[in-house]
């Protein structure tokens, strides 16, 4: 019962639910937009939707991810903080709107740039509020914020569908009611936080000298992650980006279920479990091996269930079992280079995550450069996965050579490649016999993985490996 009243579980708990219901909102609104536009205009809005958080980031050169250093390390309140960056940086990010406008408007002839502009605008803003709200653990005004901007969205785009009925909504309307949304959620989160105004230049140069190295890292993985789409577009088209986009959101189901409330979570429990008698050392390897353990369970469902997922967001599209399976191990290897990134995310090293990541980029380009031509939507998932698997490696092994862990590695690789032969076992027999055979291969997949997980965690003896990497 103590463990269960764990502040820290309890974090956790409400970070899945609100990023699971905002990933079934996020499907849901995929459906109603592989509905409602054209599949050209469905794989331009695939194309162009991914960019909006990176470039949100981009033109806030990395001051929302200072809020958590200058609370826990300068020791100032919220208020200030949110006050001094949000007032500080408004010359910067709107001379980068400003030119984020002029490169749409006139490279590439976006008829619709005034609302891409805006919708920029309120993700910029909605970014930082909810940074804001994590850096503190105020998980419950993050939940908040994050589903009242995806059920306003989802809401006004229905609205917007209805009122356009029977024709076919535009790209250019879909961006505009996003803006409008977040715009709105964003305020509210202000009123409710409540900063103090005020200018300080010397507060908010050290957030971005902070910041803005984990800002090239997101902006690079962020290049990375749209590298296979753009190849595709090039090569095959971009109604199969649309398609191959489908299959994205599929293994996003992971992403937003386990990856995105985890990375919320351990930001800032890595800094405080830093002044644990072992460094945190002992918690760094088990939280890194349960999720490993979850994300392996999970992954394997939702490519089991595949067919029956892909159905229910966009009906009469056939799923390809490898690009899924490449599209999910990606996202695996995205949690688990967080879990053992210890040592680039202290201060003075943070830069070291854009050399890690732009590694992952090369590999994933030259990758899909190669496959793409050759095999379509299989090429460019397999560059993906190249990716992720350079992404955690580079980061786990320079991460250790700053800060040693001992992370059992070659017991995880051993656990995941068990997991797979176990999964493509089940879905042999399963697969193509309806959903009572989908069921009992899913109720085998759970005891399964039980099994294995057990394993696995009696004979890895955390404490042994810890007291090792301390002497």
């Amino acid at each position: 019962m103590k463990h269960l009243r764990s502040p820290n579980l309890q974090n956790i708990v409400v970070y899945g639910l609100a990023t699971g219901l905002a990933a079934a909102l996020t499907l849901v609104l995929t459906r109603v937009l592989w509905r409602e536009l054209t599949p050209a205009d469905f794989g331009l809005w695939a194309l162009v939707d991914p960019t909006l958080l990176p470039i949100a980031t981009l033109v806030l050169f990395g001051v929302d991810h200072s809020i958590v250093k200058q609370l826990h390390a300068d020791g100032l309140s919220l208020r200030v903080v949110t006050g001094t960056l949000l007032v500080s940086t408004v010359p910067a990010t709107s001379l980068s709107l400003v030119a984020v406008g002029l490169v749409a408007r006139f490279v590439f002839h976006l008829g619709w740039t005034d609302a891409l502009l805006l919708t920029m605008a309120g993700e910029a803003l909605i970014l930082f509020m909810t940074s804001a709200f994590r850096a503190t653990g105020a998980v419950y005004g993050y939940a908040a914020v994050l589903l009242s901007r995806n059920l306003l969205y989802l809401a006004a785009l229905l609205v917007a569908a209805a009122a356009d009925a029977p024709s076919q909504i535009s790209v250019g309307l879909v961006f505009l009611v996003r803006g409008v949304c977040v715009l709105l959620v964003s305020f509210f989160a202000i009123a409710v936080l409540r900063p103090v105004p005020q200018w300080h230049w010397g507060r908010y140069r050290d957030a971005v000298v902070y910041g803005f190295p984990l800002l090239l890292t997101t902006f690079i993985f962020a290049l990375s992650d749209m590298t296979d789409r753009w190849f595709l577009a090039e090569f095959t088209g971009i109604v199969a980006v649309g398609v191959y986009a489908l299959h994205l959101k599929v293994a996003a189901i992971l992403s937003q279920a386990i990856v995105l409330p985890f990375g919320l979570w351990f930001q800032p429990e890595r800094f405080k479990r830093l002044d644990d008698p072992d460094g945190g050392r002992r918690f760094y390897i088990q939280t890194s091996v349960v999720l490993a353990l979850i994300c392996g369970y999970l992954s394997g469902g939702v490519w089991l269930a595949r067919d029956l997922l892909l159905s229910l967001i966009a009906p009469g599209v056939l799923v390809s079992p490898l690009v899924l399976a490449c599209c999910l191990g990606a996202v695996i290897c995205l949690a688990l280079s967080q879990a053992l990134n210890v040592g680039l995310l202290l201060p003075g090293h943070t830069g070291k995550n854009a050399i890690c990541t732009g590694f992952a980029v090369v590999a994933g380009v030259a990758a899909c450069a190669v496959l793409v031509p050759l095999f379509g939507m299989e090429g460019a998932a397999t560059g993906r996965l190249l990716g992720g698997f350079v992404l955690v490696g580079a980061t786990a092994a320079w991460s250790r050579r700053i800060f040693d862990v001992a992370f059992p590695f070659t017991a995880l690789a051993l656990f995941f490649a068990v997991s797979a032969a176990i999964m493509i076992g089940l879905d042999g027999i399963s697969a193509g016999r309806g959903l009572p055979a989908l069921v009992l291969a899913l109720v085998a997949w759970s005891a399964a993985m039980a099994g294995a997980a057990a394993i696995f965690w009696t004979r890895l003896r955390i404490p042994t490996q810890v007291a090792r990497s301390e002497t």
